[in-house]
């Protein structure tokens, strides 16, 4: 079921991130946090459930042609940038 993918991922993420966020902090200290890293903490707050949202009210089907469609093209522009380089 993607919804039950989604929410597991998204869970395995905040973990992930409290952790690295924590050793970041542990080892370099928060005079490393610039304005960039607020904002993409601030976007992931945001972005978090708006994702929870979409992913309860859109049908699975669209769904994970969505999801595929993102992976394939984000896969396609890494491929390209390393042949091009």
């Amino acid at each position: 079921d993607p919804r039950t993918t989604i929410g597991t991922v998204n869970a395995a993420d905040f973990f992930l991130t409290l952790t690295v966020s924590l050793t970041f902090i542990a080892t370099i200290g928060l005079s490393a946090f610039s304005i960039a890293a607020v904002g993409l903490i601030i976007g992931g707050l945001l972005a978090a459930p708006l994702g929870a949202v979409l992913a309860k009210r859109i049908p699975a089907r669209t769904l994970m042609f969505a999801v595929s469609a993102v992976l394939i093209s984000t896969s396609a522009f890494s491929l390209y940038r390393a042949l091009a380089a």
